[in-house]
């Protein structure tokens, strides 16, 4: 009888799945289409977050009944604490900084105080505003930096513009011109590559960019999207 015993309660041992099995179980019959990269608990109870390849962040209950949208704020101290972004700026911090300058739009402060990278679409109305906000940023010791993120993808009209831009021989000159909505044709006999652009669409999405213009500090931070020059200087801490 011992020996029938074990052997019945092996099976049971064997197919009692984890929270993060039953959660991955039913997003691949609910979601098909949602991928998964990471589960991991959160400080609430039987609640845990779920990132997908899209860079969304989603809370679901152990029991994968529930699914909760939107950001996770912890109010039990002081000041609120959002949990949700804490973490997106973590994981921000070394894919923004695996960005060279060779493969942006810069715009240096002559006598640099802070730096932002801004994901940018040149036919996005707020994005053409906050480009009239550069020369001023400069001045404050702030230097811009442009990632391409057409928001309608790459073979876009927008798309397209930007891949001239990016292979102009003056990238600066030619972003402002398209920010003004004059055309910006790639120059004569210049192949342009467009894996650089599309490389930078990837990052956006992966990094949780939803729109334009999206301005991040280098520490991760998103600061927001169009903004006038000293409030921009104020979220970095220059006076």
């Amino acid at each position: 009888m011992m020996v029938v015993a074990v052997v019945l309660t092996l099976p049971t041992m064997a197919i009692a799945a984890t929270d993060q099995e039953v959660i991955k179980g039913t997003f691949s019959i609910r979601f098909p289409q949602v991928k998964i990269t990471n589960i991991e608990k959160t400080g609430v109870s039987g609640i845990y977050q779920v990132e997908t390849t899209s860079g969304e962040l989603l809370y679901v209950s152990s029991d994968a009944k529930f699914i909760f949208t939107g950001d996770l704020l912890n109010i039990a101290g002081d000041a609120t604490v959002n949990v949700s972004e804490n973490y997106r700026s973590d994981k921000r911090v070394d894919a923004l900084k695996a960005l060279k300058d060779e493969d942006l739009v810069v715009y240096p402060a002559k006598e640099e105080k802070g730096e932002v990278l801004v994901f940018t679409d040149t036919s996005c109305g707020y994005c053409r505003k906050f480009h009239t906000e550069i020369s001023q940023m400069n001045e404050l010791g702030i230097t811009v930096k442009y990632v391409a993120w057409p928001r309608y993808g790459l073979q876009s009209p927008a798309g397209q513009t930007m891949v001239n831009v990016w292979c102009s021989n003056d990238r600066e000159a030619a972003m402002s011109k398209a920010k003004s909505n004059e055309p910006v044709s790639a120059p004569a006999g210049k192949v342009c590559e467009q894996n650089t652009i599309q490389d930078q669409i990837n990052l956006g999405h992966q990094i949780g960019v939803r729109g334009t213009p999206a301005v991040f500090a280098l520490d991760g931070r998103q600061l927001g999207g169009y903004m006038k020059a000293g409030q921009l200087a104020q979220q970095l801490g220059i006076e």
